[in-house]
């Protein structure tokens, strides 16, 4: 197998707010939509791999630490990484090799996340969803009358009641929330190889299964078969704040390990970093429909770069998609607890509930979030273009194990999960205002004098990012034609980027300013994109801390909107948000790739 992504390297890299308002009218027409700008009629932005047999998946033969994607998408796994042995699709964990969770390396979860096994694994069956009558229809979370919220609030009682009189049943309200903590922090072992369902093409397909189960289980616990869970509609302004029915202390659905900055009506930040954002409410729901567009539009104009590249089972390749990465992990973060803080009732907070893997699912805001983690699915699908699911049948076969509302054991495939429609349920529609929000406004008038910068040459490597810093950077070639442009995509890449991944970082990336620049306002042309990394657990192979990325951005487009098509040299700021002077960065270059 071989890349035919090509580069030209322009460096040896050292390897050793104005008044705005939002239109609520219905969305554009995807025709309409692209038709904005010529380079978003194209979609040539994926890189193609070459292999004598298109149905095996490819798989990064790199530590999982070794791929970022965070505006850039899957650039990193394509363009920088080395291909190898083909995947094989992920089979349903086998129960009885299920053990203790961890939430970092040095800790175990204090509880066993494992689900009850059956009696034998071997004769669990495949599911067969039941006939539908009426599709079940989740609505925007902020829109919730009374009586819904007291028919949901009833579910999760008796959910939780269920811990009380029968704490091993599949179906209580910790069994539930355990089925994340043993998914996702290392409880299942497949062939003596940990099992993770995040930072892979596993992510969308695991969680759609799983809130399918949890939503039955709550409609059979109230004996109404047409319930609904809500979705937390944060893509939109009218849902970009804390959804009230979850915030009211006494009820059912009210956690109080949570993070006690978000009531009140503060707006949500989609790229949360643990920080607050020193802005306006209005420059911060900008913010949030620039990032939506860059995740949903500008990123992901491709099933890879969507769902993530394919999962090998043992690797620790972590290459997730777009929206898993912003806004999935910024808004855990952002609602859980900070880390370091005292809990109520004491102890020391990893994240707690939200803001960790192994506990996110006892917040019920959970389904809540990822119920609009999974409506994002189907939104990017209707965009158009290339936006279609994934064609592999590694991921079309790869396997989950759950319990259903009668507490019967089936395994589910993920070819199976692709229709909603068929599943039983499906949005109550929203406007989508984000697919309109490309940004327009410029910081700068013109070019920036890249005379009075530093050459890259001169500022890497960098040991550590802890003020803003500026530097020129030569382009491979100028004044492309849109044949070439269709062809070759132009990518930023920042390599050998070092940091503590038990610590929560960001840092922004901006063309075209210097390192004044007010990233406090991402709804500019010149801003490029984020690397955000939340505090994780590698497999059991990594002997220390320290991760390894590469990160890449494509600025075709951005050249294009800023006016910098013709010129040689361009000027390049990173803006440190979060843990900056833990960060190191080897080099950087521009280059070309075919995609």
């Amino acid at each position: 197998m071989a890349s035919v992504c090509n580069s030209s390297k322009t460096l040896n890299t050292p390897f050793t707010s104005s008044t705005m308002s939002f239109s609520l009218a219905s969305t554009p027409k995807p025709s309409q939509l692209f038709l904005r700008g010529k380079r978003n009629q194209t979609f040539k932005v994926s890189c193609k791999i070459s292999s004598n047999d298109d149905q095996n998946v490819e798989a990064n033969s790199v530590d999982r630490r070794n791929v970022l994607l965070g505006f850039g998408g899957l650039y990193g796994v394509a363009n920088a990484i080395p291909l190898a042995a083909s995947a094989t699709p992920v089979p349903a964990p086998d129960l009885t090799s299920c053990s203790k969770s961890k939430i970092n390396r040095d800790e175990e979860v204090p509880y066993l996340c494992c689900a009850p096994k059956p009696d034998d694994m071997s004769k669990v069956p495949y599911y067969k969803f039941p006939s539908v009558t009426k599709l079940r229809i989740r609505q925007p979370a902020h829109a919730a009358d009374e009586e819904y919220v007291a028919k949901y609030s009833l579910a999760i009682r008796k959910m939780k009641d269920l811990d009380k009189t029968e704490p091993s049943n599949p179906i209580g309200f910790k069994q539930q929330a355990n089925i994340h903590c043993a998914y996702c922090n290392g409880a299942y072992k497949i062939d003596g190889k940990e099992l993770q369902v995040h930072n892979s093409w596993l992510f969308f397909p695991f969680h759609r299964w799983y809130l399918y189960f949890y939503e039955r289980i709550l409609g059979s616990l109230i004996d109404d078969p047409t319930f609904a869970l809500p979705y937390w509609n944060w893509d939109h302004p009218k849902g970009m704040r804390f959804p009230p029915m979850f915030d009211r202390q006494g009820t059912a659905l009210y956690d109080e390990r949570r993070n006690q900055q978000i009531h009140n009506g503060t707006v949500l930040d989609l790229g949360s970093f643990g920080d607050k954002v020193q802005t306006t409410q209005l420059q911060l729901m900008a913010n949030n429909l620039t990032l939506m567009y860059r995740q949903m539009v500008t990123n992901a104009p491709c099933p890879r770069l969507f769902f993530g590249a394919p999962y090998v089972l043992g690797n620790n390749v972590e290459a997730p998609g777009t929206i898993e990465v912003i806004p999935h992990g910024p808004v855990h973060v952002w609602t859980g607890t900070a880390a370091g803080s005292t809990l109520p009732g004491g102890g020391r907070s990893h994240g707690e509930d939200m803001g960790n893997f192994y506990s996110a699912g006892l917040d019920p805001v959970f389904y809540c979030h990822h119920s609009n983690v999974d409506r994002m699915w189907s939104e990017w699908k209707a965009i158009g273009g290339k936006r279609t699911d994934l064609t592999q049948k590694d991921w079309l076969n790869s396997e989950f194990f759950f319990y259903d509302e009668n507490k019967n054991p089936f395994r589910v495939k993920v070819r199976d999960c692709l229709d909603t429609k068929k599943m039983g349920y499906d949005y109550a529609p929203m406007p989508t205002p984000w697919r309109n929000f490309k940004p327009k406004r410029k910081t700068t008038d013109g070019k920036v004098n890249t005379g009075s910068l530093p050459p890259a040459s001169k500022v890497f490597p960098l040991t550590k990012l802890d003020k803003p810093i500026s530097f020129s950077i030569n382009r491979p070639a100028s004044s492309r034609t849109q044949q070439a442009k269709n062809e070759q995509e132009e990518m930023l890449t920042l390599f050998n980027i070092k940091f503590d991944n038990r610590q929560h970082i960001r840092f922004d990336v901006f063309l075209n300013v210097d390192k004044n620049v007010n990233a406090d306002e991402l709804d500019k042309t010149e801003f490029a994109g984020s690397y955000t990394s939340l505090p994780h657990v590698h497999g059991p192979n990594q002997t220390n801390h320290i991760a390894t990325v590469v990160f890449q951005l494509a600025i075709t487009e951005l050249l294009e909107d800023i006016g910098l098509e013709d010129e040689n040299t361009i000027a390049v700021t990173l803006v440190p948000r979060k843990g900056g002077e833990g960060i190191s960065i080897g080099g950087v270059e521009i280059n070309l790739a075919s995609c």
